[in-house]
């Protein structure tokens, strides 16, 4: 019998413990400052930007891709796509597509009205047509076998939809 309630007391203990861990967990995670990555070139594999003023990092739940890269230096002169997820809940997620042709060199690329795309599940707003893109990508280097660096910022708007401003963009994204 001694056993028994020996082993219960210690069940017990370990419950509380892991609980009271998880608890403490949550609340640090609630602590964590996010800050946007440095500004790179040497393939560390970041980005990042503010939305709004509000830090924006990729983000993604267990065994889904959250940074995407492809790029294709034959195609149209250089083809650039950039994908990133921020997935924070079932009903909270947000996906960034930057993609622009003519990308070759080093350099500024202007949106021109296009470029990029903006899912906010959230809000329900698409910024995919009917939508007024204007800023720049500055692609600062480019290692064909290895990654690409750069900086960007845009704005876009679309009506019933909040204006979004995307200031200090900044990547360093490996080739693969």
């Amino acid at each position: 019998m001694k056993t028994i309630k020996s082993r219960f007391l210690l069940f017990s203990l370990c419950i509380l413990f892991l609980c009271s861990s998880k608890c403490k967990d949550k609340f640090t995670l609630n602590l964590i400052k996010e800050e946007l990555p440095a500004i790179t070139q040497t393939g560390a594999n970041t980005f990042g930007f503010l939305l709004n003023g509000d830090v924006w990092l990729p983000k993604a739940a267990l065994l889904q891709q959250k940074l995407d890269l492809s790029y294709d230096p034959n195609y149209k002169g250089g083809t650039l796509n950039i994908i990133a997820k921020r997935y924070l809940s079932s009903t909270d997620m947000m996906e960034l597509s930057i993609g622009l042709i003519g990308v070759d060199k080093p350099g500024k690329y202007d949106f021109s009205n296009n470029g990029v795309i903006y899912r906010d599940q959230k809000s329900s707003c698409y910024y995919f047509d009917n939508r007024i893109v204007s800023g720049s990508i500055t692609i600062t280097k480019i290692d064909l076998t290895k990654f690409i660096s750069g900086t960007f910022e845009f704005k876009l708007e679309k009506q019933s939809c909040s204006i979004i401003n995307a200031t200090q963009g900044r990547f360093d994204l490996k080739i693969e």
